[in-house]
């Protein structure tokens, strides 16, 4: 029967077999368990192997199954990689170094995606139904550049001094100057921006209409 093998690596206990730890006769675990190094003994009577105890895991399943298998979220292919040379089982640097090459690429290509996707620049329109209160969310710039919205204000200084408080919670429009909303939506348009989205809220006279536009930056 095959025997079985009890290993301390680096202080992390693991049972196998035999014909596990000398399935690559080549390795470091192949020569050392067919008797061609020295090899030590714990207290316990464990095989002693002075290596990174967590990742020999993957080492010993890759032994087991010729297979390299890693959670999604493995983060440790460097250190891996030295275990592999460490062990001198060349199937697993082979896998390995195929692992981190795929790894590569797919990082080229992702960033890759995220250089093609373009910066994008806003401008959200809410009307209050119940209060009759227009807020619009922009840039302080793209703002000054609505006519409709500069004029509903009395003087430019109560535009500016609005305009400095915008940036968080919008931009309130006097209640008192009406709205034209084609007006305010045309001359949006006319910045570059697209109508993106539009919702409603409550369904009734309490609701709050949106409009989202939506442009690209230019570089």
């Amino acid at each position: 029967m095959d025997e079985v093998i009890n290993l301390n690596v680096g202080g992390s206990l693991y049972t196998t077999s035999y014909s596990t730890l000398t399935r690559y006769p080549d390795s470091m675990l192949g020569a050392m368990f067919s008797g061609r190094i020295q090899s030590a003994r714990d207290a316990n009577g464990n095989f002693v192997i002075d290596g990174d105890g967590p990742l020999f895991r993957f080492v010993l399943n890759f032994l087991r199954r010729s297979t390299l298998n890693l959670p999604e979220d493995f983060k440790e292919v460097d250190l891996l990689a030295a275990e592999a040379d460490f062990y001198q089982i060349e199937a697993l640097i082979d896998a390995v170094r195929c692992l981190k090459e795929e790894k590569t690429r797919l990082e080229e290509v992702l960033q890759t995606q995220r250089e093609r996707i373009p910066e994008m620049e806003y401008v959200e329109v809410e009307y209050e139904c119940a209060s009759g209160q227009w807020i619009v969310f922009a840039n302080a710039d793209v703002l000054k550049r609505i006519p409709i919205i500069v004029g509903s204000f009395k003087d430019s200084h109560s535009f500016k001094n609005r305009l400095t408080r915008c940036e968080e919670n919008g931009l309130n429009l006097p209640r008192g100057q009406p709205v034209n909303r084609v007006r305010l939506f045309r001359e949006t348009s006319q910045l570059g921006f697209g109508l993106l989205c539009t919702s409603s809220s409550g369904g009734d006279e309490r609701s709050t209409d949106r409009w989202v536009f939506a442009r690209e930056v230019k570089s």
